[in-house]
């Protein structure tokens, strides 16, 4: 009988549909240290700095964002996924914005939270629960703030199981 404990590699997908396994690593431009970049060390070695507007996700485990699916926006930014589900919410990187999507449709900017006003908020989410009559009664006696509105796509994905 023989064992095999299989490891979980980090890795990125390109737009190409190529996959490069290596150790990921992020960092900030010295000219302009509010701008997260990443870097793979690929396994053969080779080092290669990634461009969001060539990648599709990055799959990272023991990086300063810890285990976490990563992807991009309108290639221009990377944000971390923080649910997962039928609707995902993303966070910019080491940032307060919020972007979402719907049946793996496009990441689209759905900002919540912060510095919007909470009627604001609540609007940018409505139509992506609407589908779901309980859920929708339930949102609308919400006050719309960003704790709320993830408390309610948590709830719709979790009913949408």
């Amino acid at each position: 009988m023989t064992v095999s404990i299989g490891q979980e590699k980090e890795y990125v997908v390109t737009k190409g549909g190529d996959t490069l396994y290596g150790i990921v690593s992020r960092a900030t431009k010295f000219l302009n240290p509010s701008k997260v970049i990443f870097k793979i060390k690929i396994l053969e070695g080779d080092k290669k700095l990634l461009d969001p507007s060539e990648i599709k996700t990055i799959r990272s485990f023991k990086g300063v964002d810890g285990d976490c699916t990563i992807k991009t926006a309108y290639d221009k930014w990377f944000v971390k996924m923080i649910i997962d589900g039928r609707i995902k919410v993303y966070q910019l990187i080491d940032g307060v914005i919020f972007f979402t999507s719907k049946d793996n449709s496009e990441i689209v900017l759905t900002d919540f939270g912060g510095f919007n006003s909470r009627k604001e908020s609540q609007t940018r989410i409505k139509s992506l629960v609407q589908d779901n009559a309980k859920i929708l009664k339930e949102f609308d006696t919400l006050k719309g703030t960003q704790k709320e509105i993830l408390y309610i796509i948590e709830k719709y994905n979790n009913l949408e199981k």
